[in-house]
């Protein structure tokens, strides 16, 4: 098992074939291409029948290819930790539509956008993860004054420059949504009623929750440096002693 990287700013990602035992307590994050033509045909061979039914559904190959590569990560992501085939997971959806697996320990979050694809697993206590490709074409102010709170819109409008603003903004976005995935209640809830960090080079915190005072000391929110033109974030119960960020390996998947 490598070092664990410090879970207050995870930065060090490494390739590695399979992952190193699972601790409560810490959460292993992968990431991974979703442009993987020369995979996504034993990728495919890993999803379930309505998976595949699924991925094509999508009318451009572009897509179909990046949903593949996603959720046949996935699943080779989730056999090795649960310690079964792929074929033999067996995926439950949640009240709130967000999938678990059945009959174990392990809980995991998946987000995928642009050409990336973060995968997250924790035992024994929820995760949510999420990442966003920068669109440098929208109005992020305005975005901003219709989902962000009141103060997270005053903290992005004290920003200066672009660049910031477009940082600031995903931070944002990224965090608020890792949060809603953590706490199982989705998007449905709303953005309104809570407020994160957003400045650039300020640490990722969930600052208040007006439904859950004491929401703060109860969950770990993390900054997650994706790639360039991306921002990620992790959010799971605290205490988080490690984040773990590990790149899926450069070689076909076996079609277990």
């Amino acid at each position: 098992m490598g070092a664990a990287v410090d879970a207050s700013a995870p930065s060090y990602w490494r390739r590695v074939g399979a992952p190193p035992p699972l601790e409560a307590g810490v959460a292993h994050v992968w990431r991974m291409p979703l442009a993987d033509d020369a995979h996504a045909l034993a990728l495919r061979q890993l999803l379930s029948v309505d998976e595949r039914a699924r991925a094509d559904r999508f009318y451009a190959q572009a897509h179909r290819t990046r949903w593949t590569v996603a959720h046949g990560w996935l699943r080779q992501i989730l056999s090795w930790y649960g310690g079964v085939s792929p074929h033999a997971l067996t995926l439950e959806t949640g009240e709130f539509g967000k999938p678990r697996l059945a009959t174990t320990d392990i809980e995991f979050n998946l987000s995928h956008s642009g050409d990336l694809a973060l995968v997250a697993v924790t035992r024994g206590g929820p995760v949510g993860v999420d990442v966003e490709q920068w669109d440098p074409g929208i109005d992020h102010v305005a975005l901003a004054e219709q989902f962000f709170s009141p103060v997270e819109r005053s903290s992005l409008r004290s920003l200066g420059g672009d660049y910031a603003v477009l940082a600031g903004f995903f931070a944002a976005w990224t965090r608020k949504e890792a949060y809603l995935k953590a706490t199982g209640h989705g998007v449905a809830r709303g953005l309104h009623h809570f407020d994160v960090t957003l400045t650039p080079g300020e640490p990722a915190r969930l600052l208040a929750d007006r439904f859950d005072a004491d929401a703060g000391h109860r969950w770990t929110m993390v900054q997650l440096d994706v790639a360039p033109g991306y921002s990620g974030a992790l959010v799971a119960p605290a205490p988080l002693r490690a984040v773990e960020l590990f790149d899926v390996p450069d070689i076909p998947v076996a079609r277990s």
